[in-house]
């Protein structure tokens, strides 16, 4: 039985599921995409980062993010971390989520791509955040990671 579920999960996974990481069974009921805000936009900022979105299996409301790997660019964090905190899930799916988010410089809204096995090749963020952030208080908290402009 849980030979078929893997198999189901996978084929929607590869087949147009927009979410990295996520069974079929658990996908969000709410899920914004991450966009840039228009400083970002403006810049054509782009980067790849891994994000751990933990829910309350009881309510199914995201409790925190963490930023396993950084996109490289303090806007583009923020903007993540806000939009995942507003995501909401099925009462009872799931504890957490890993999602994999690439911001182009050419396109103001994130893309998922379909990984299986992404390593973090930027460092990530020591703190799980529970409450949305302001670009600069992240820039502020660690700037050895995003520069002395904001952002590498």
């Amino acid at each position: 039985m849980r030979y078929h579920t893997l198999i189901i999960s996978l084929a929607v996974i590869v087949l147009g599921a927009d979410i990295a990481f996520v069974w079929a069974d658990e996908k969000p009921l709410f899920a914004p995409r991450p966009t840039k805000d228009p400083k970002a936009s403006k810049s054509h900022a782009q980067g790849s980062g891994i994000f751990d979105i933990a829910v309350d299996k009881v309510s199914g409301k995201v409790t925190s993010v963490h930023v396993r790997s950084s996109t490289n660019n303090v806007m583009l964090d923020a903007d993540v971390i806000n939009t995942f905190l507003q995501w909401r899930f099925k009462p009872n799916a799931q504890s957490g989520v890993t999602i994999v988010v690439t911001f182009t410089a050419d396109n103001d809204s994130a893309y998922y791509p379909l990984v299986r096995s992404l390593h973090a090749t930027n460092r990530g963020l020591p703190v799980d955040f529970k409450e949305p952030i302001k670009a600069e208080k992240l820039w502020q908290w660690f700037p050895e990671l995003y520069g002395a402009g904001g952002h590498r």
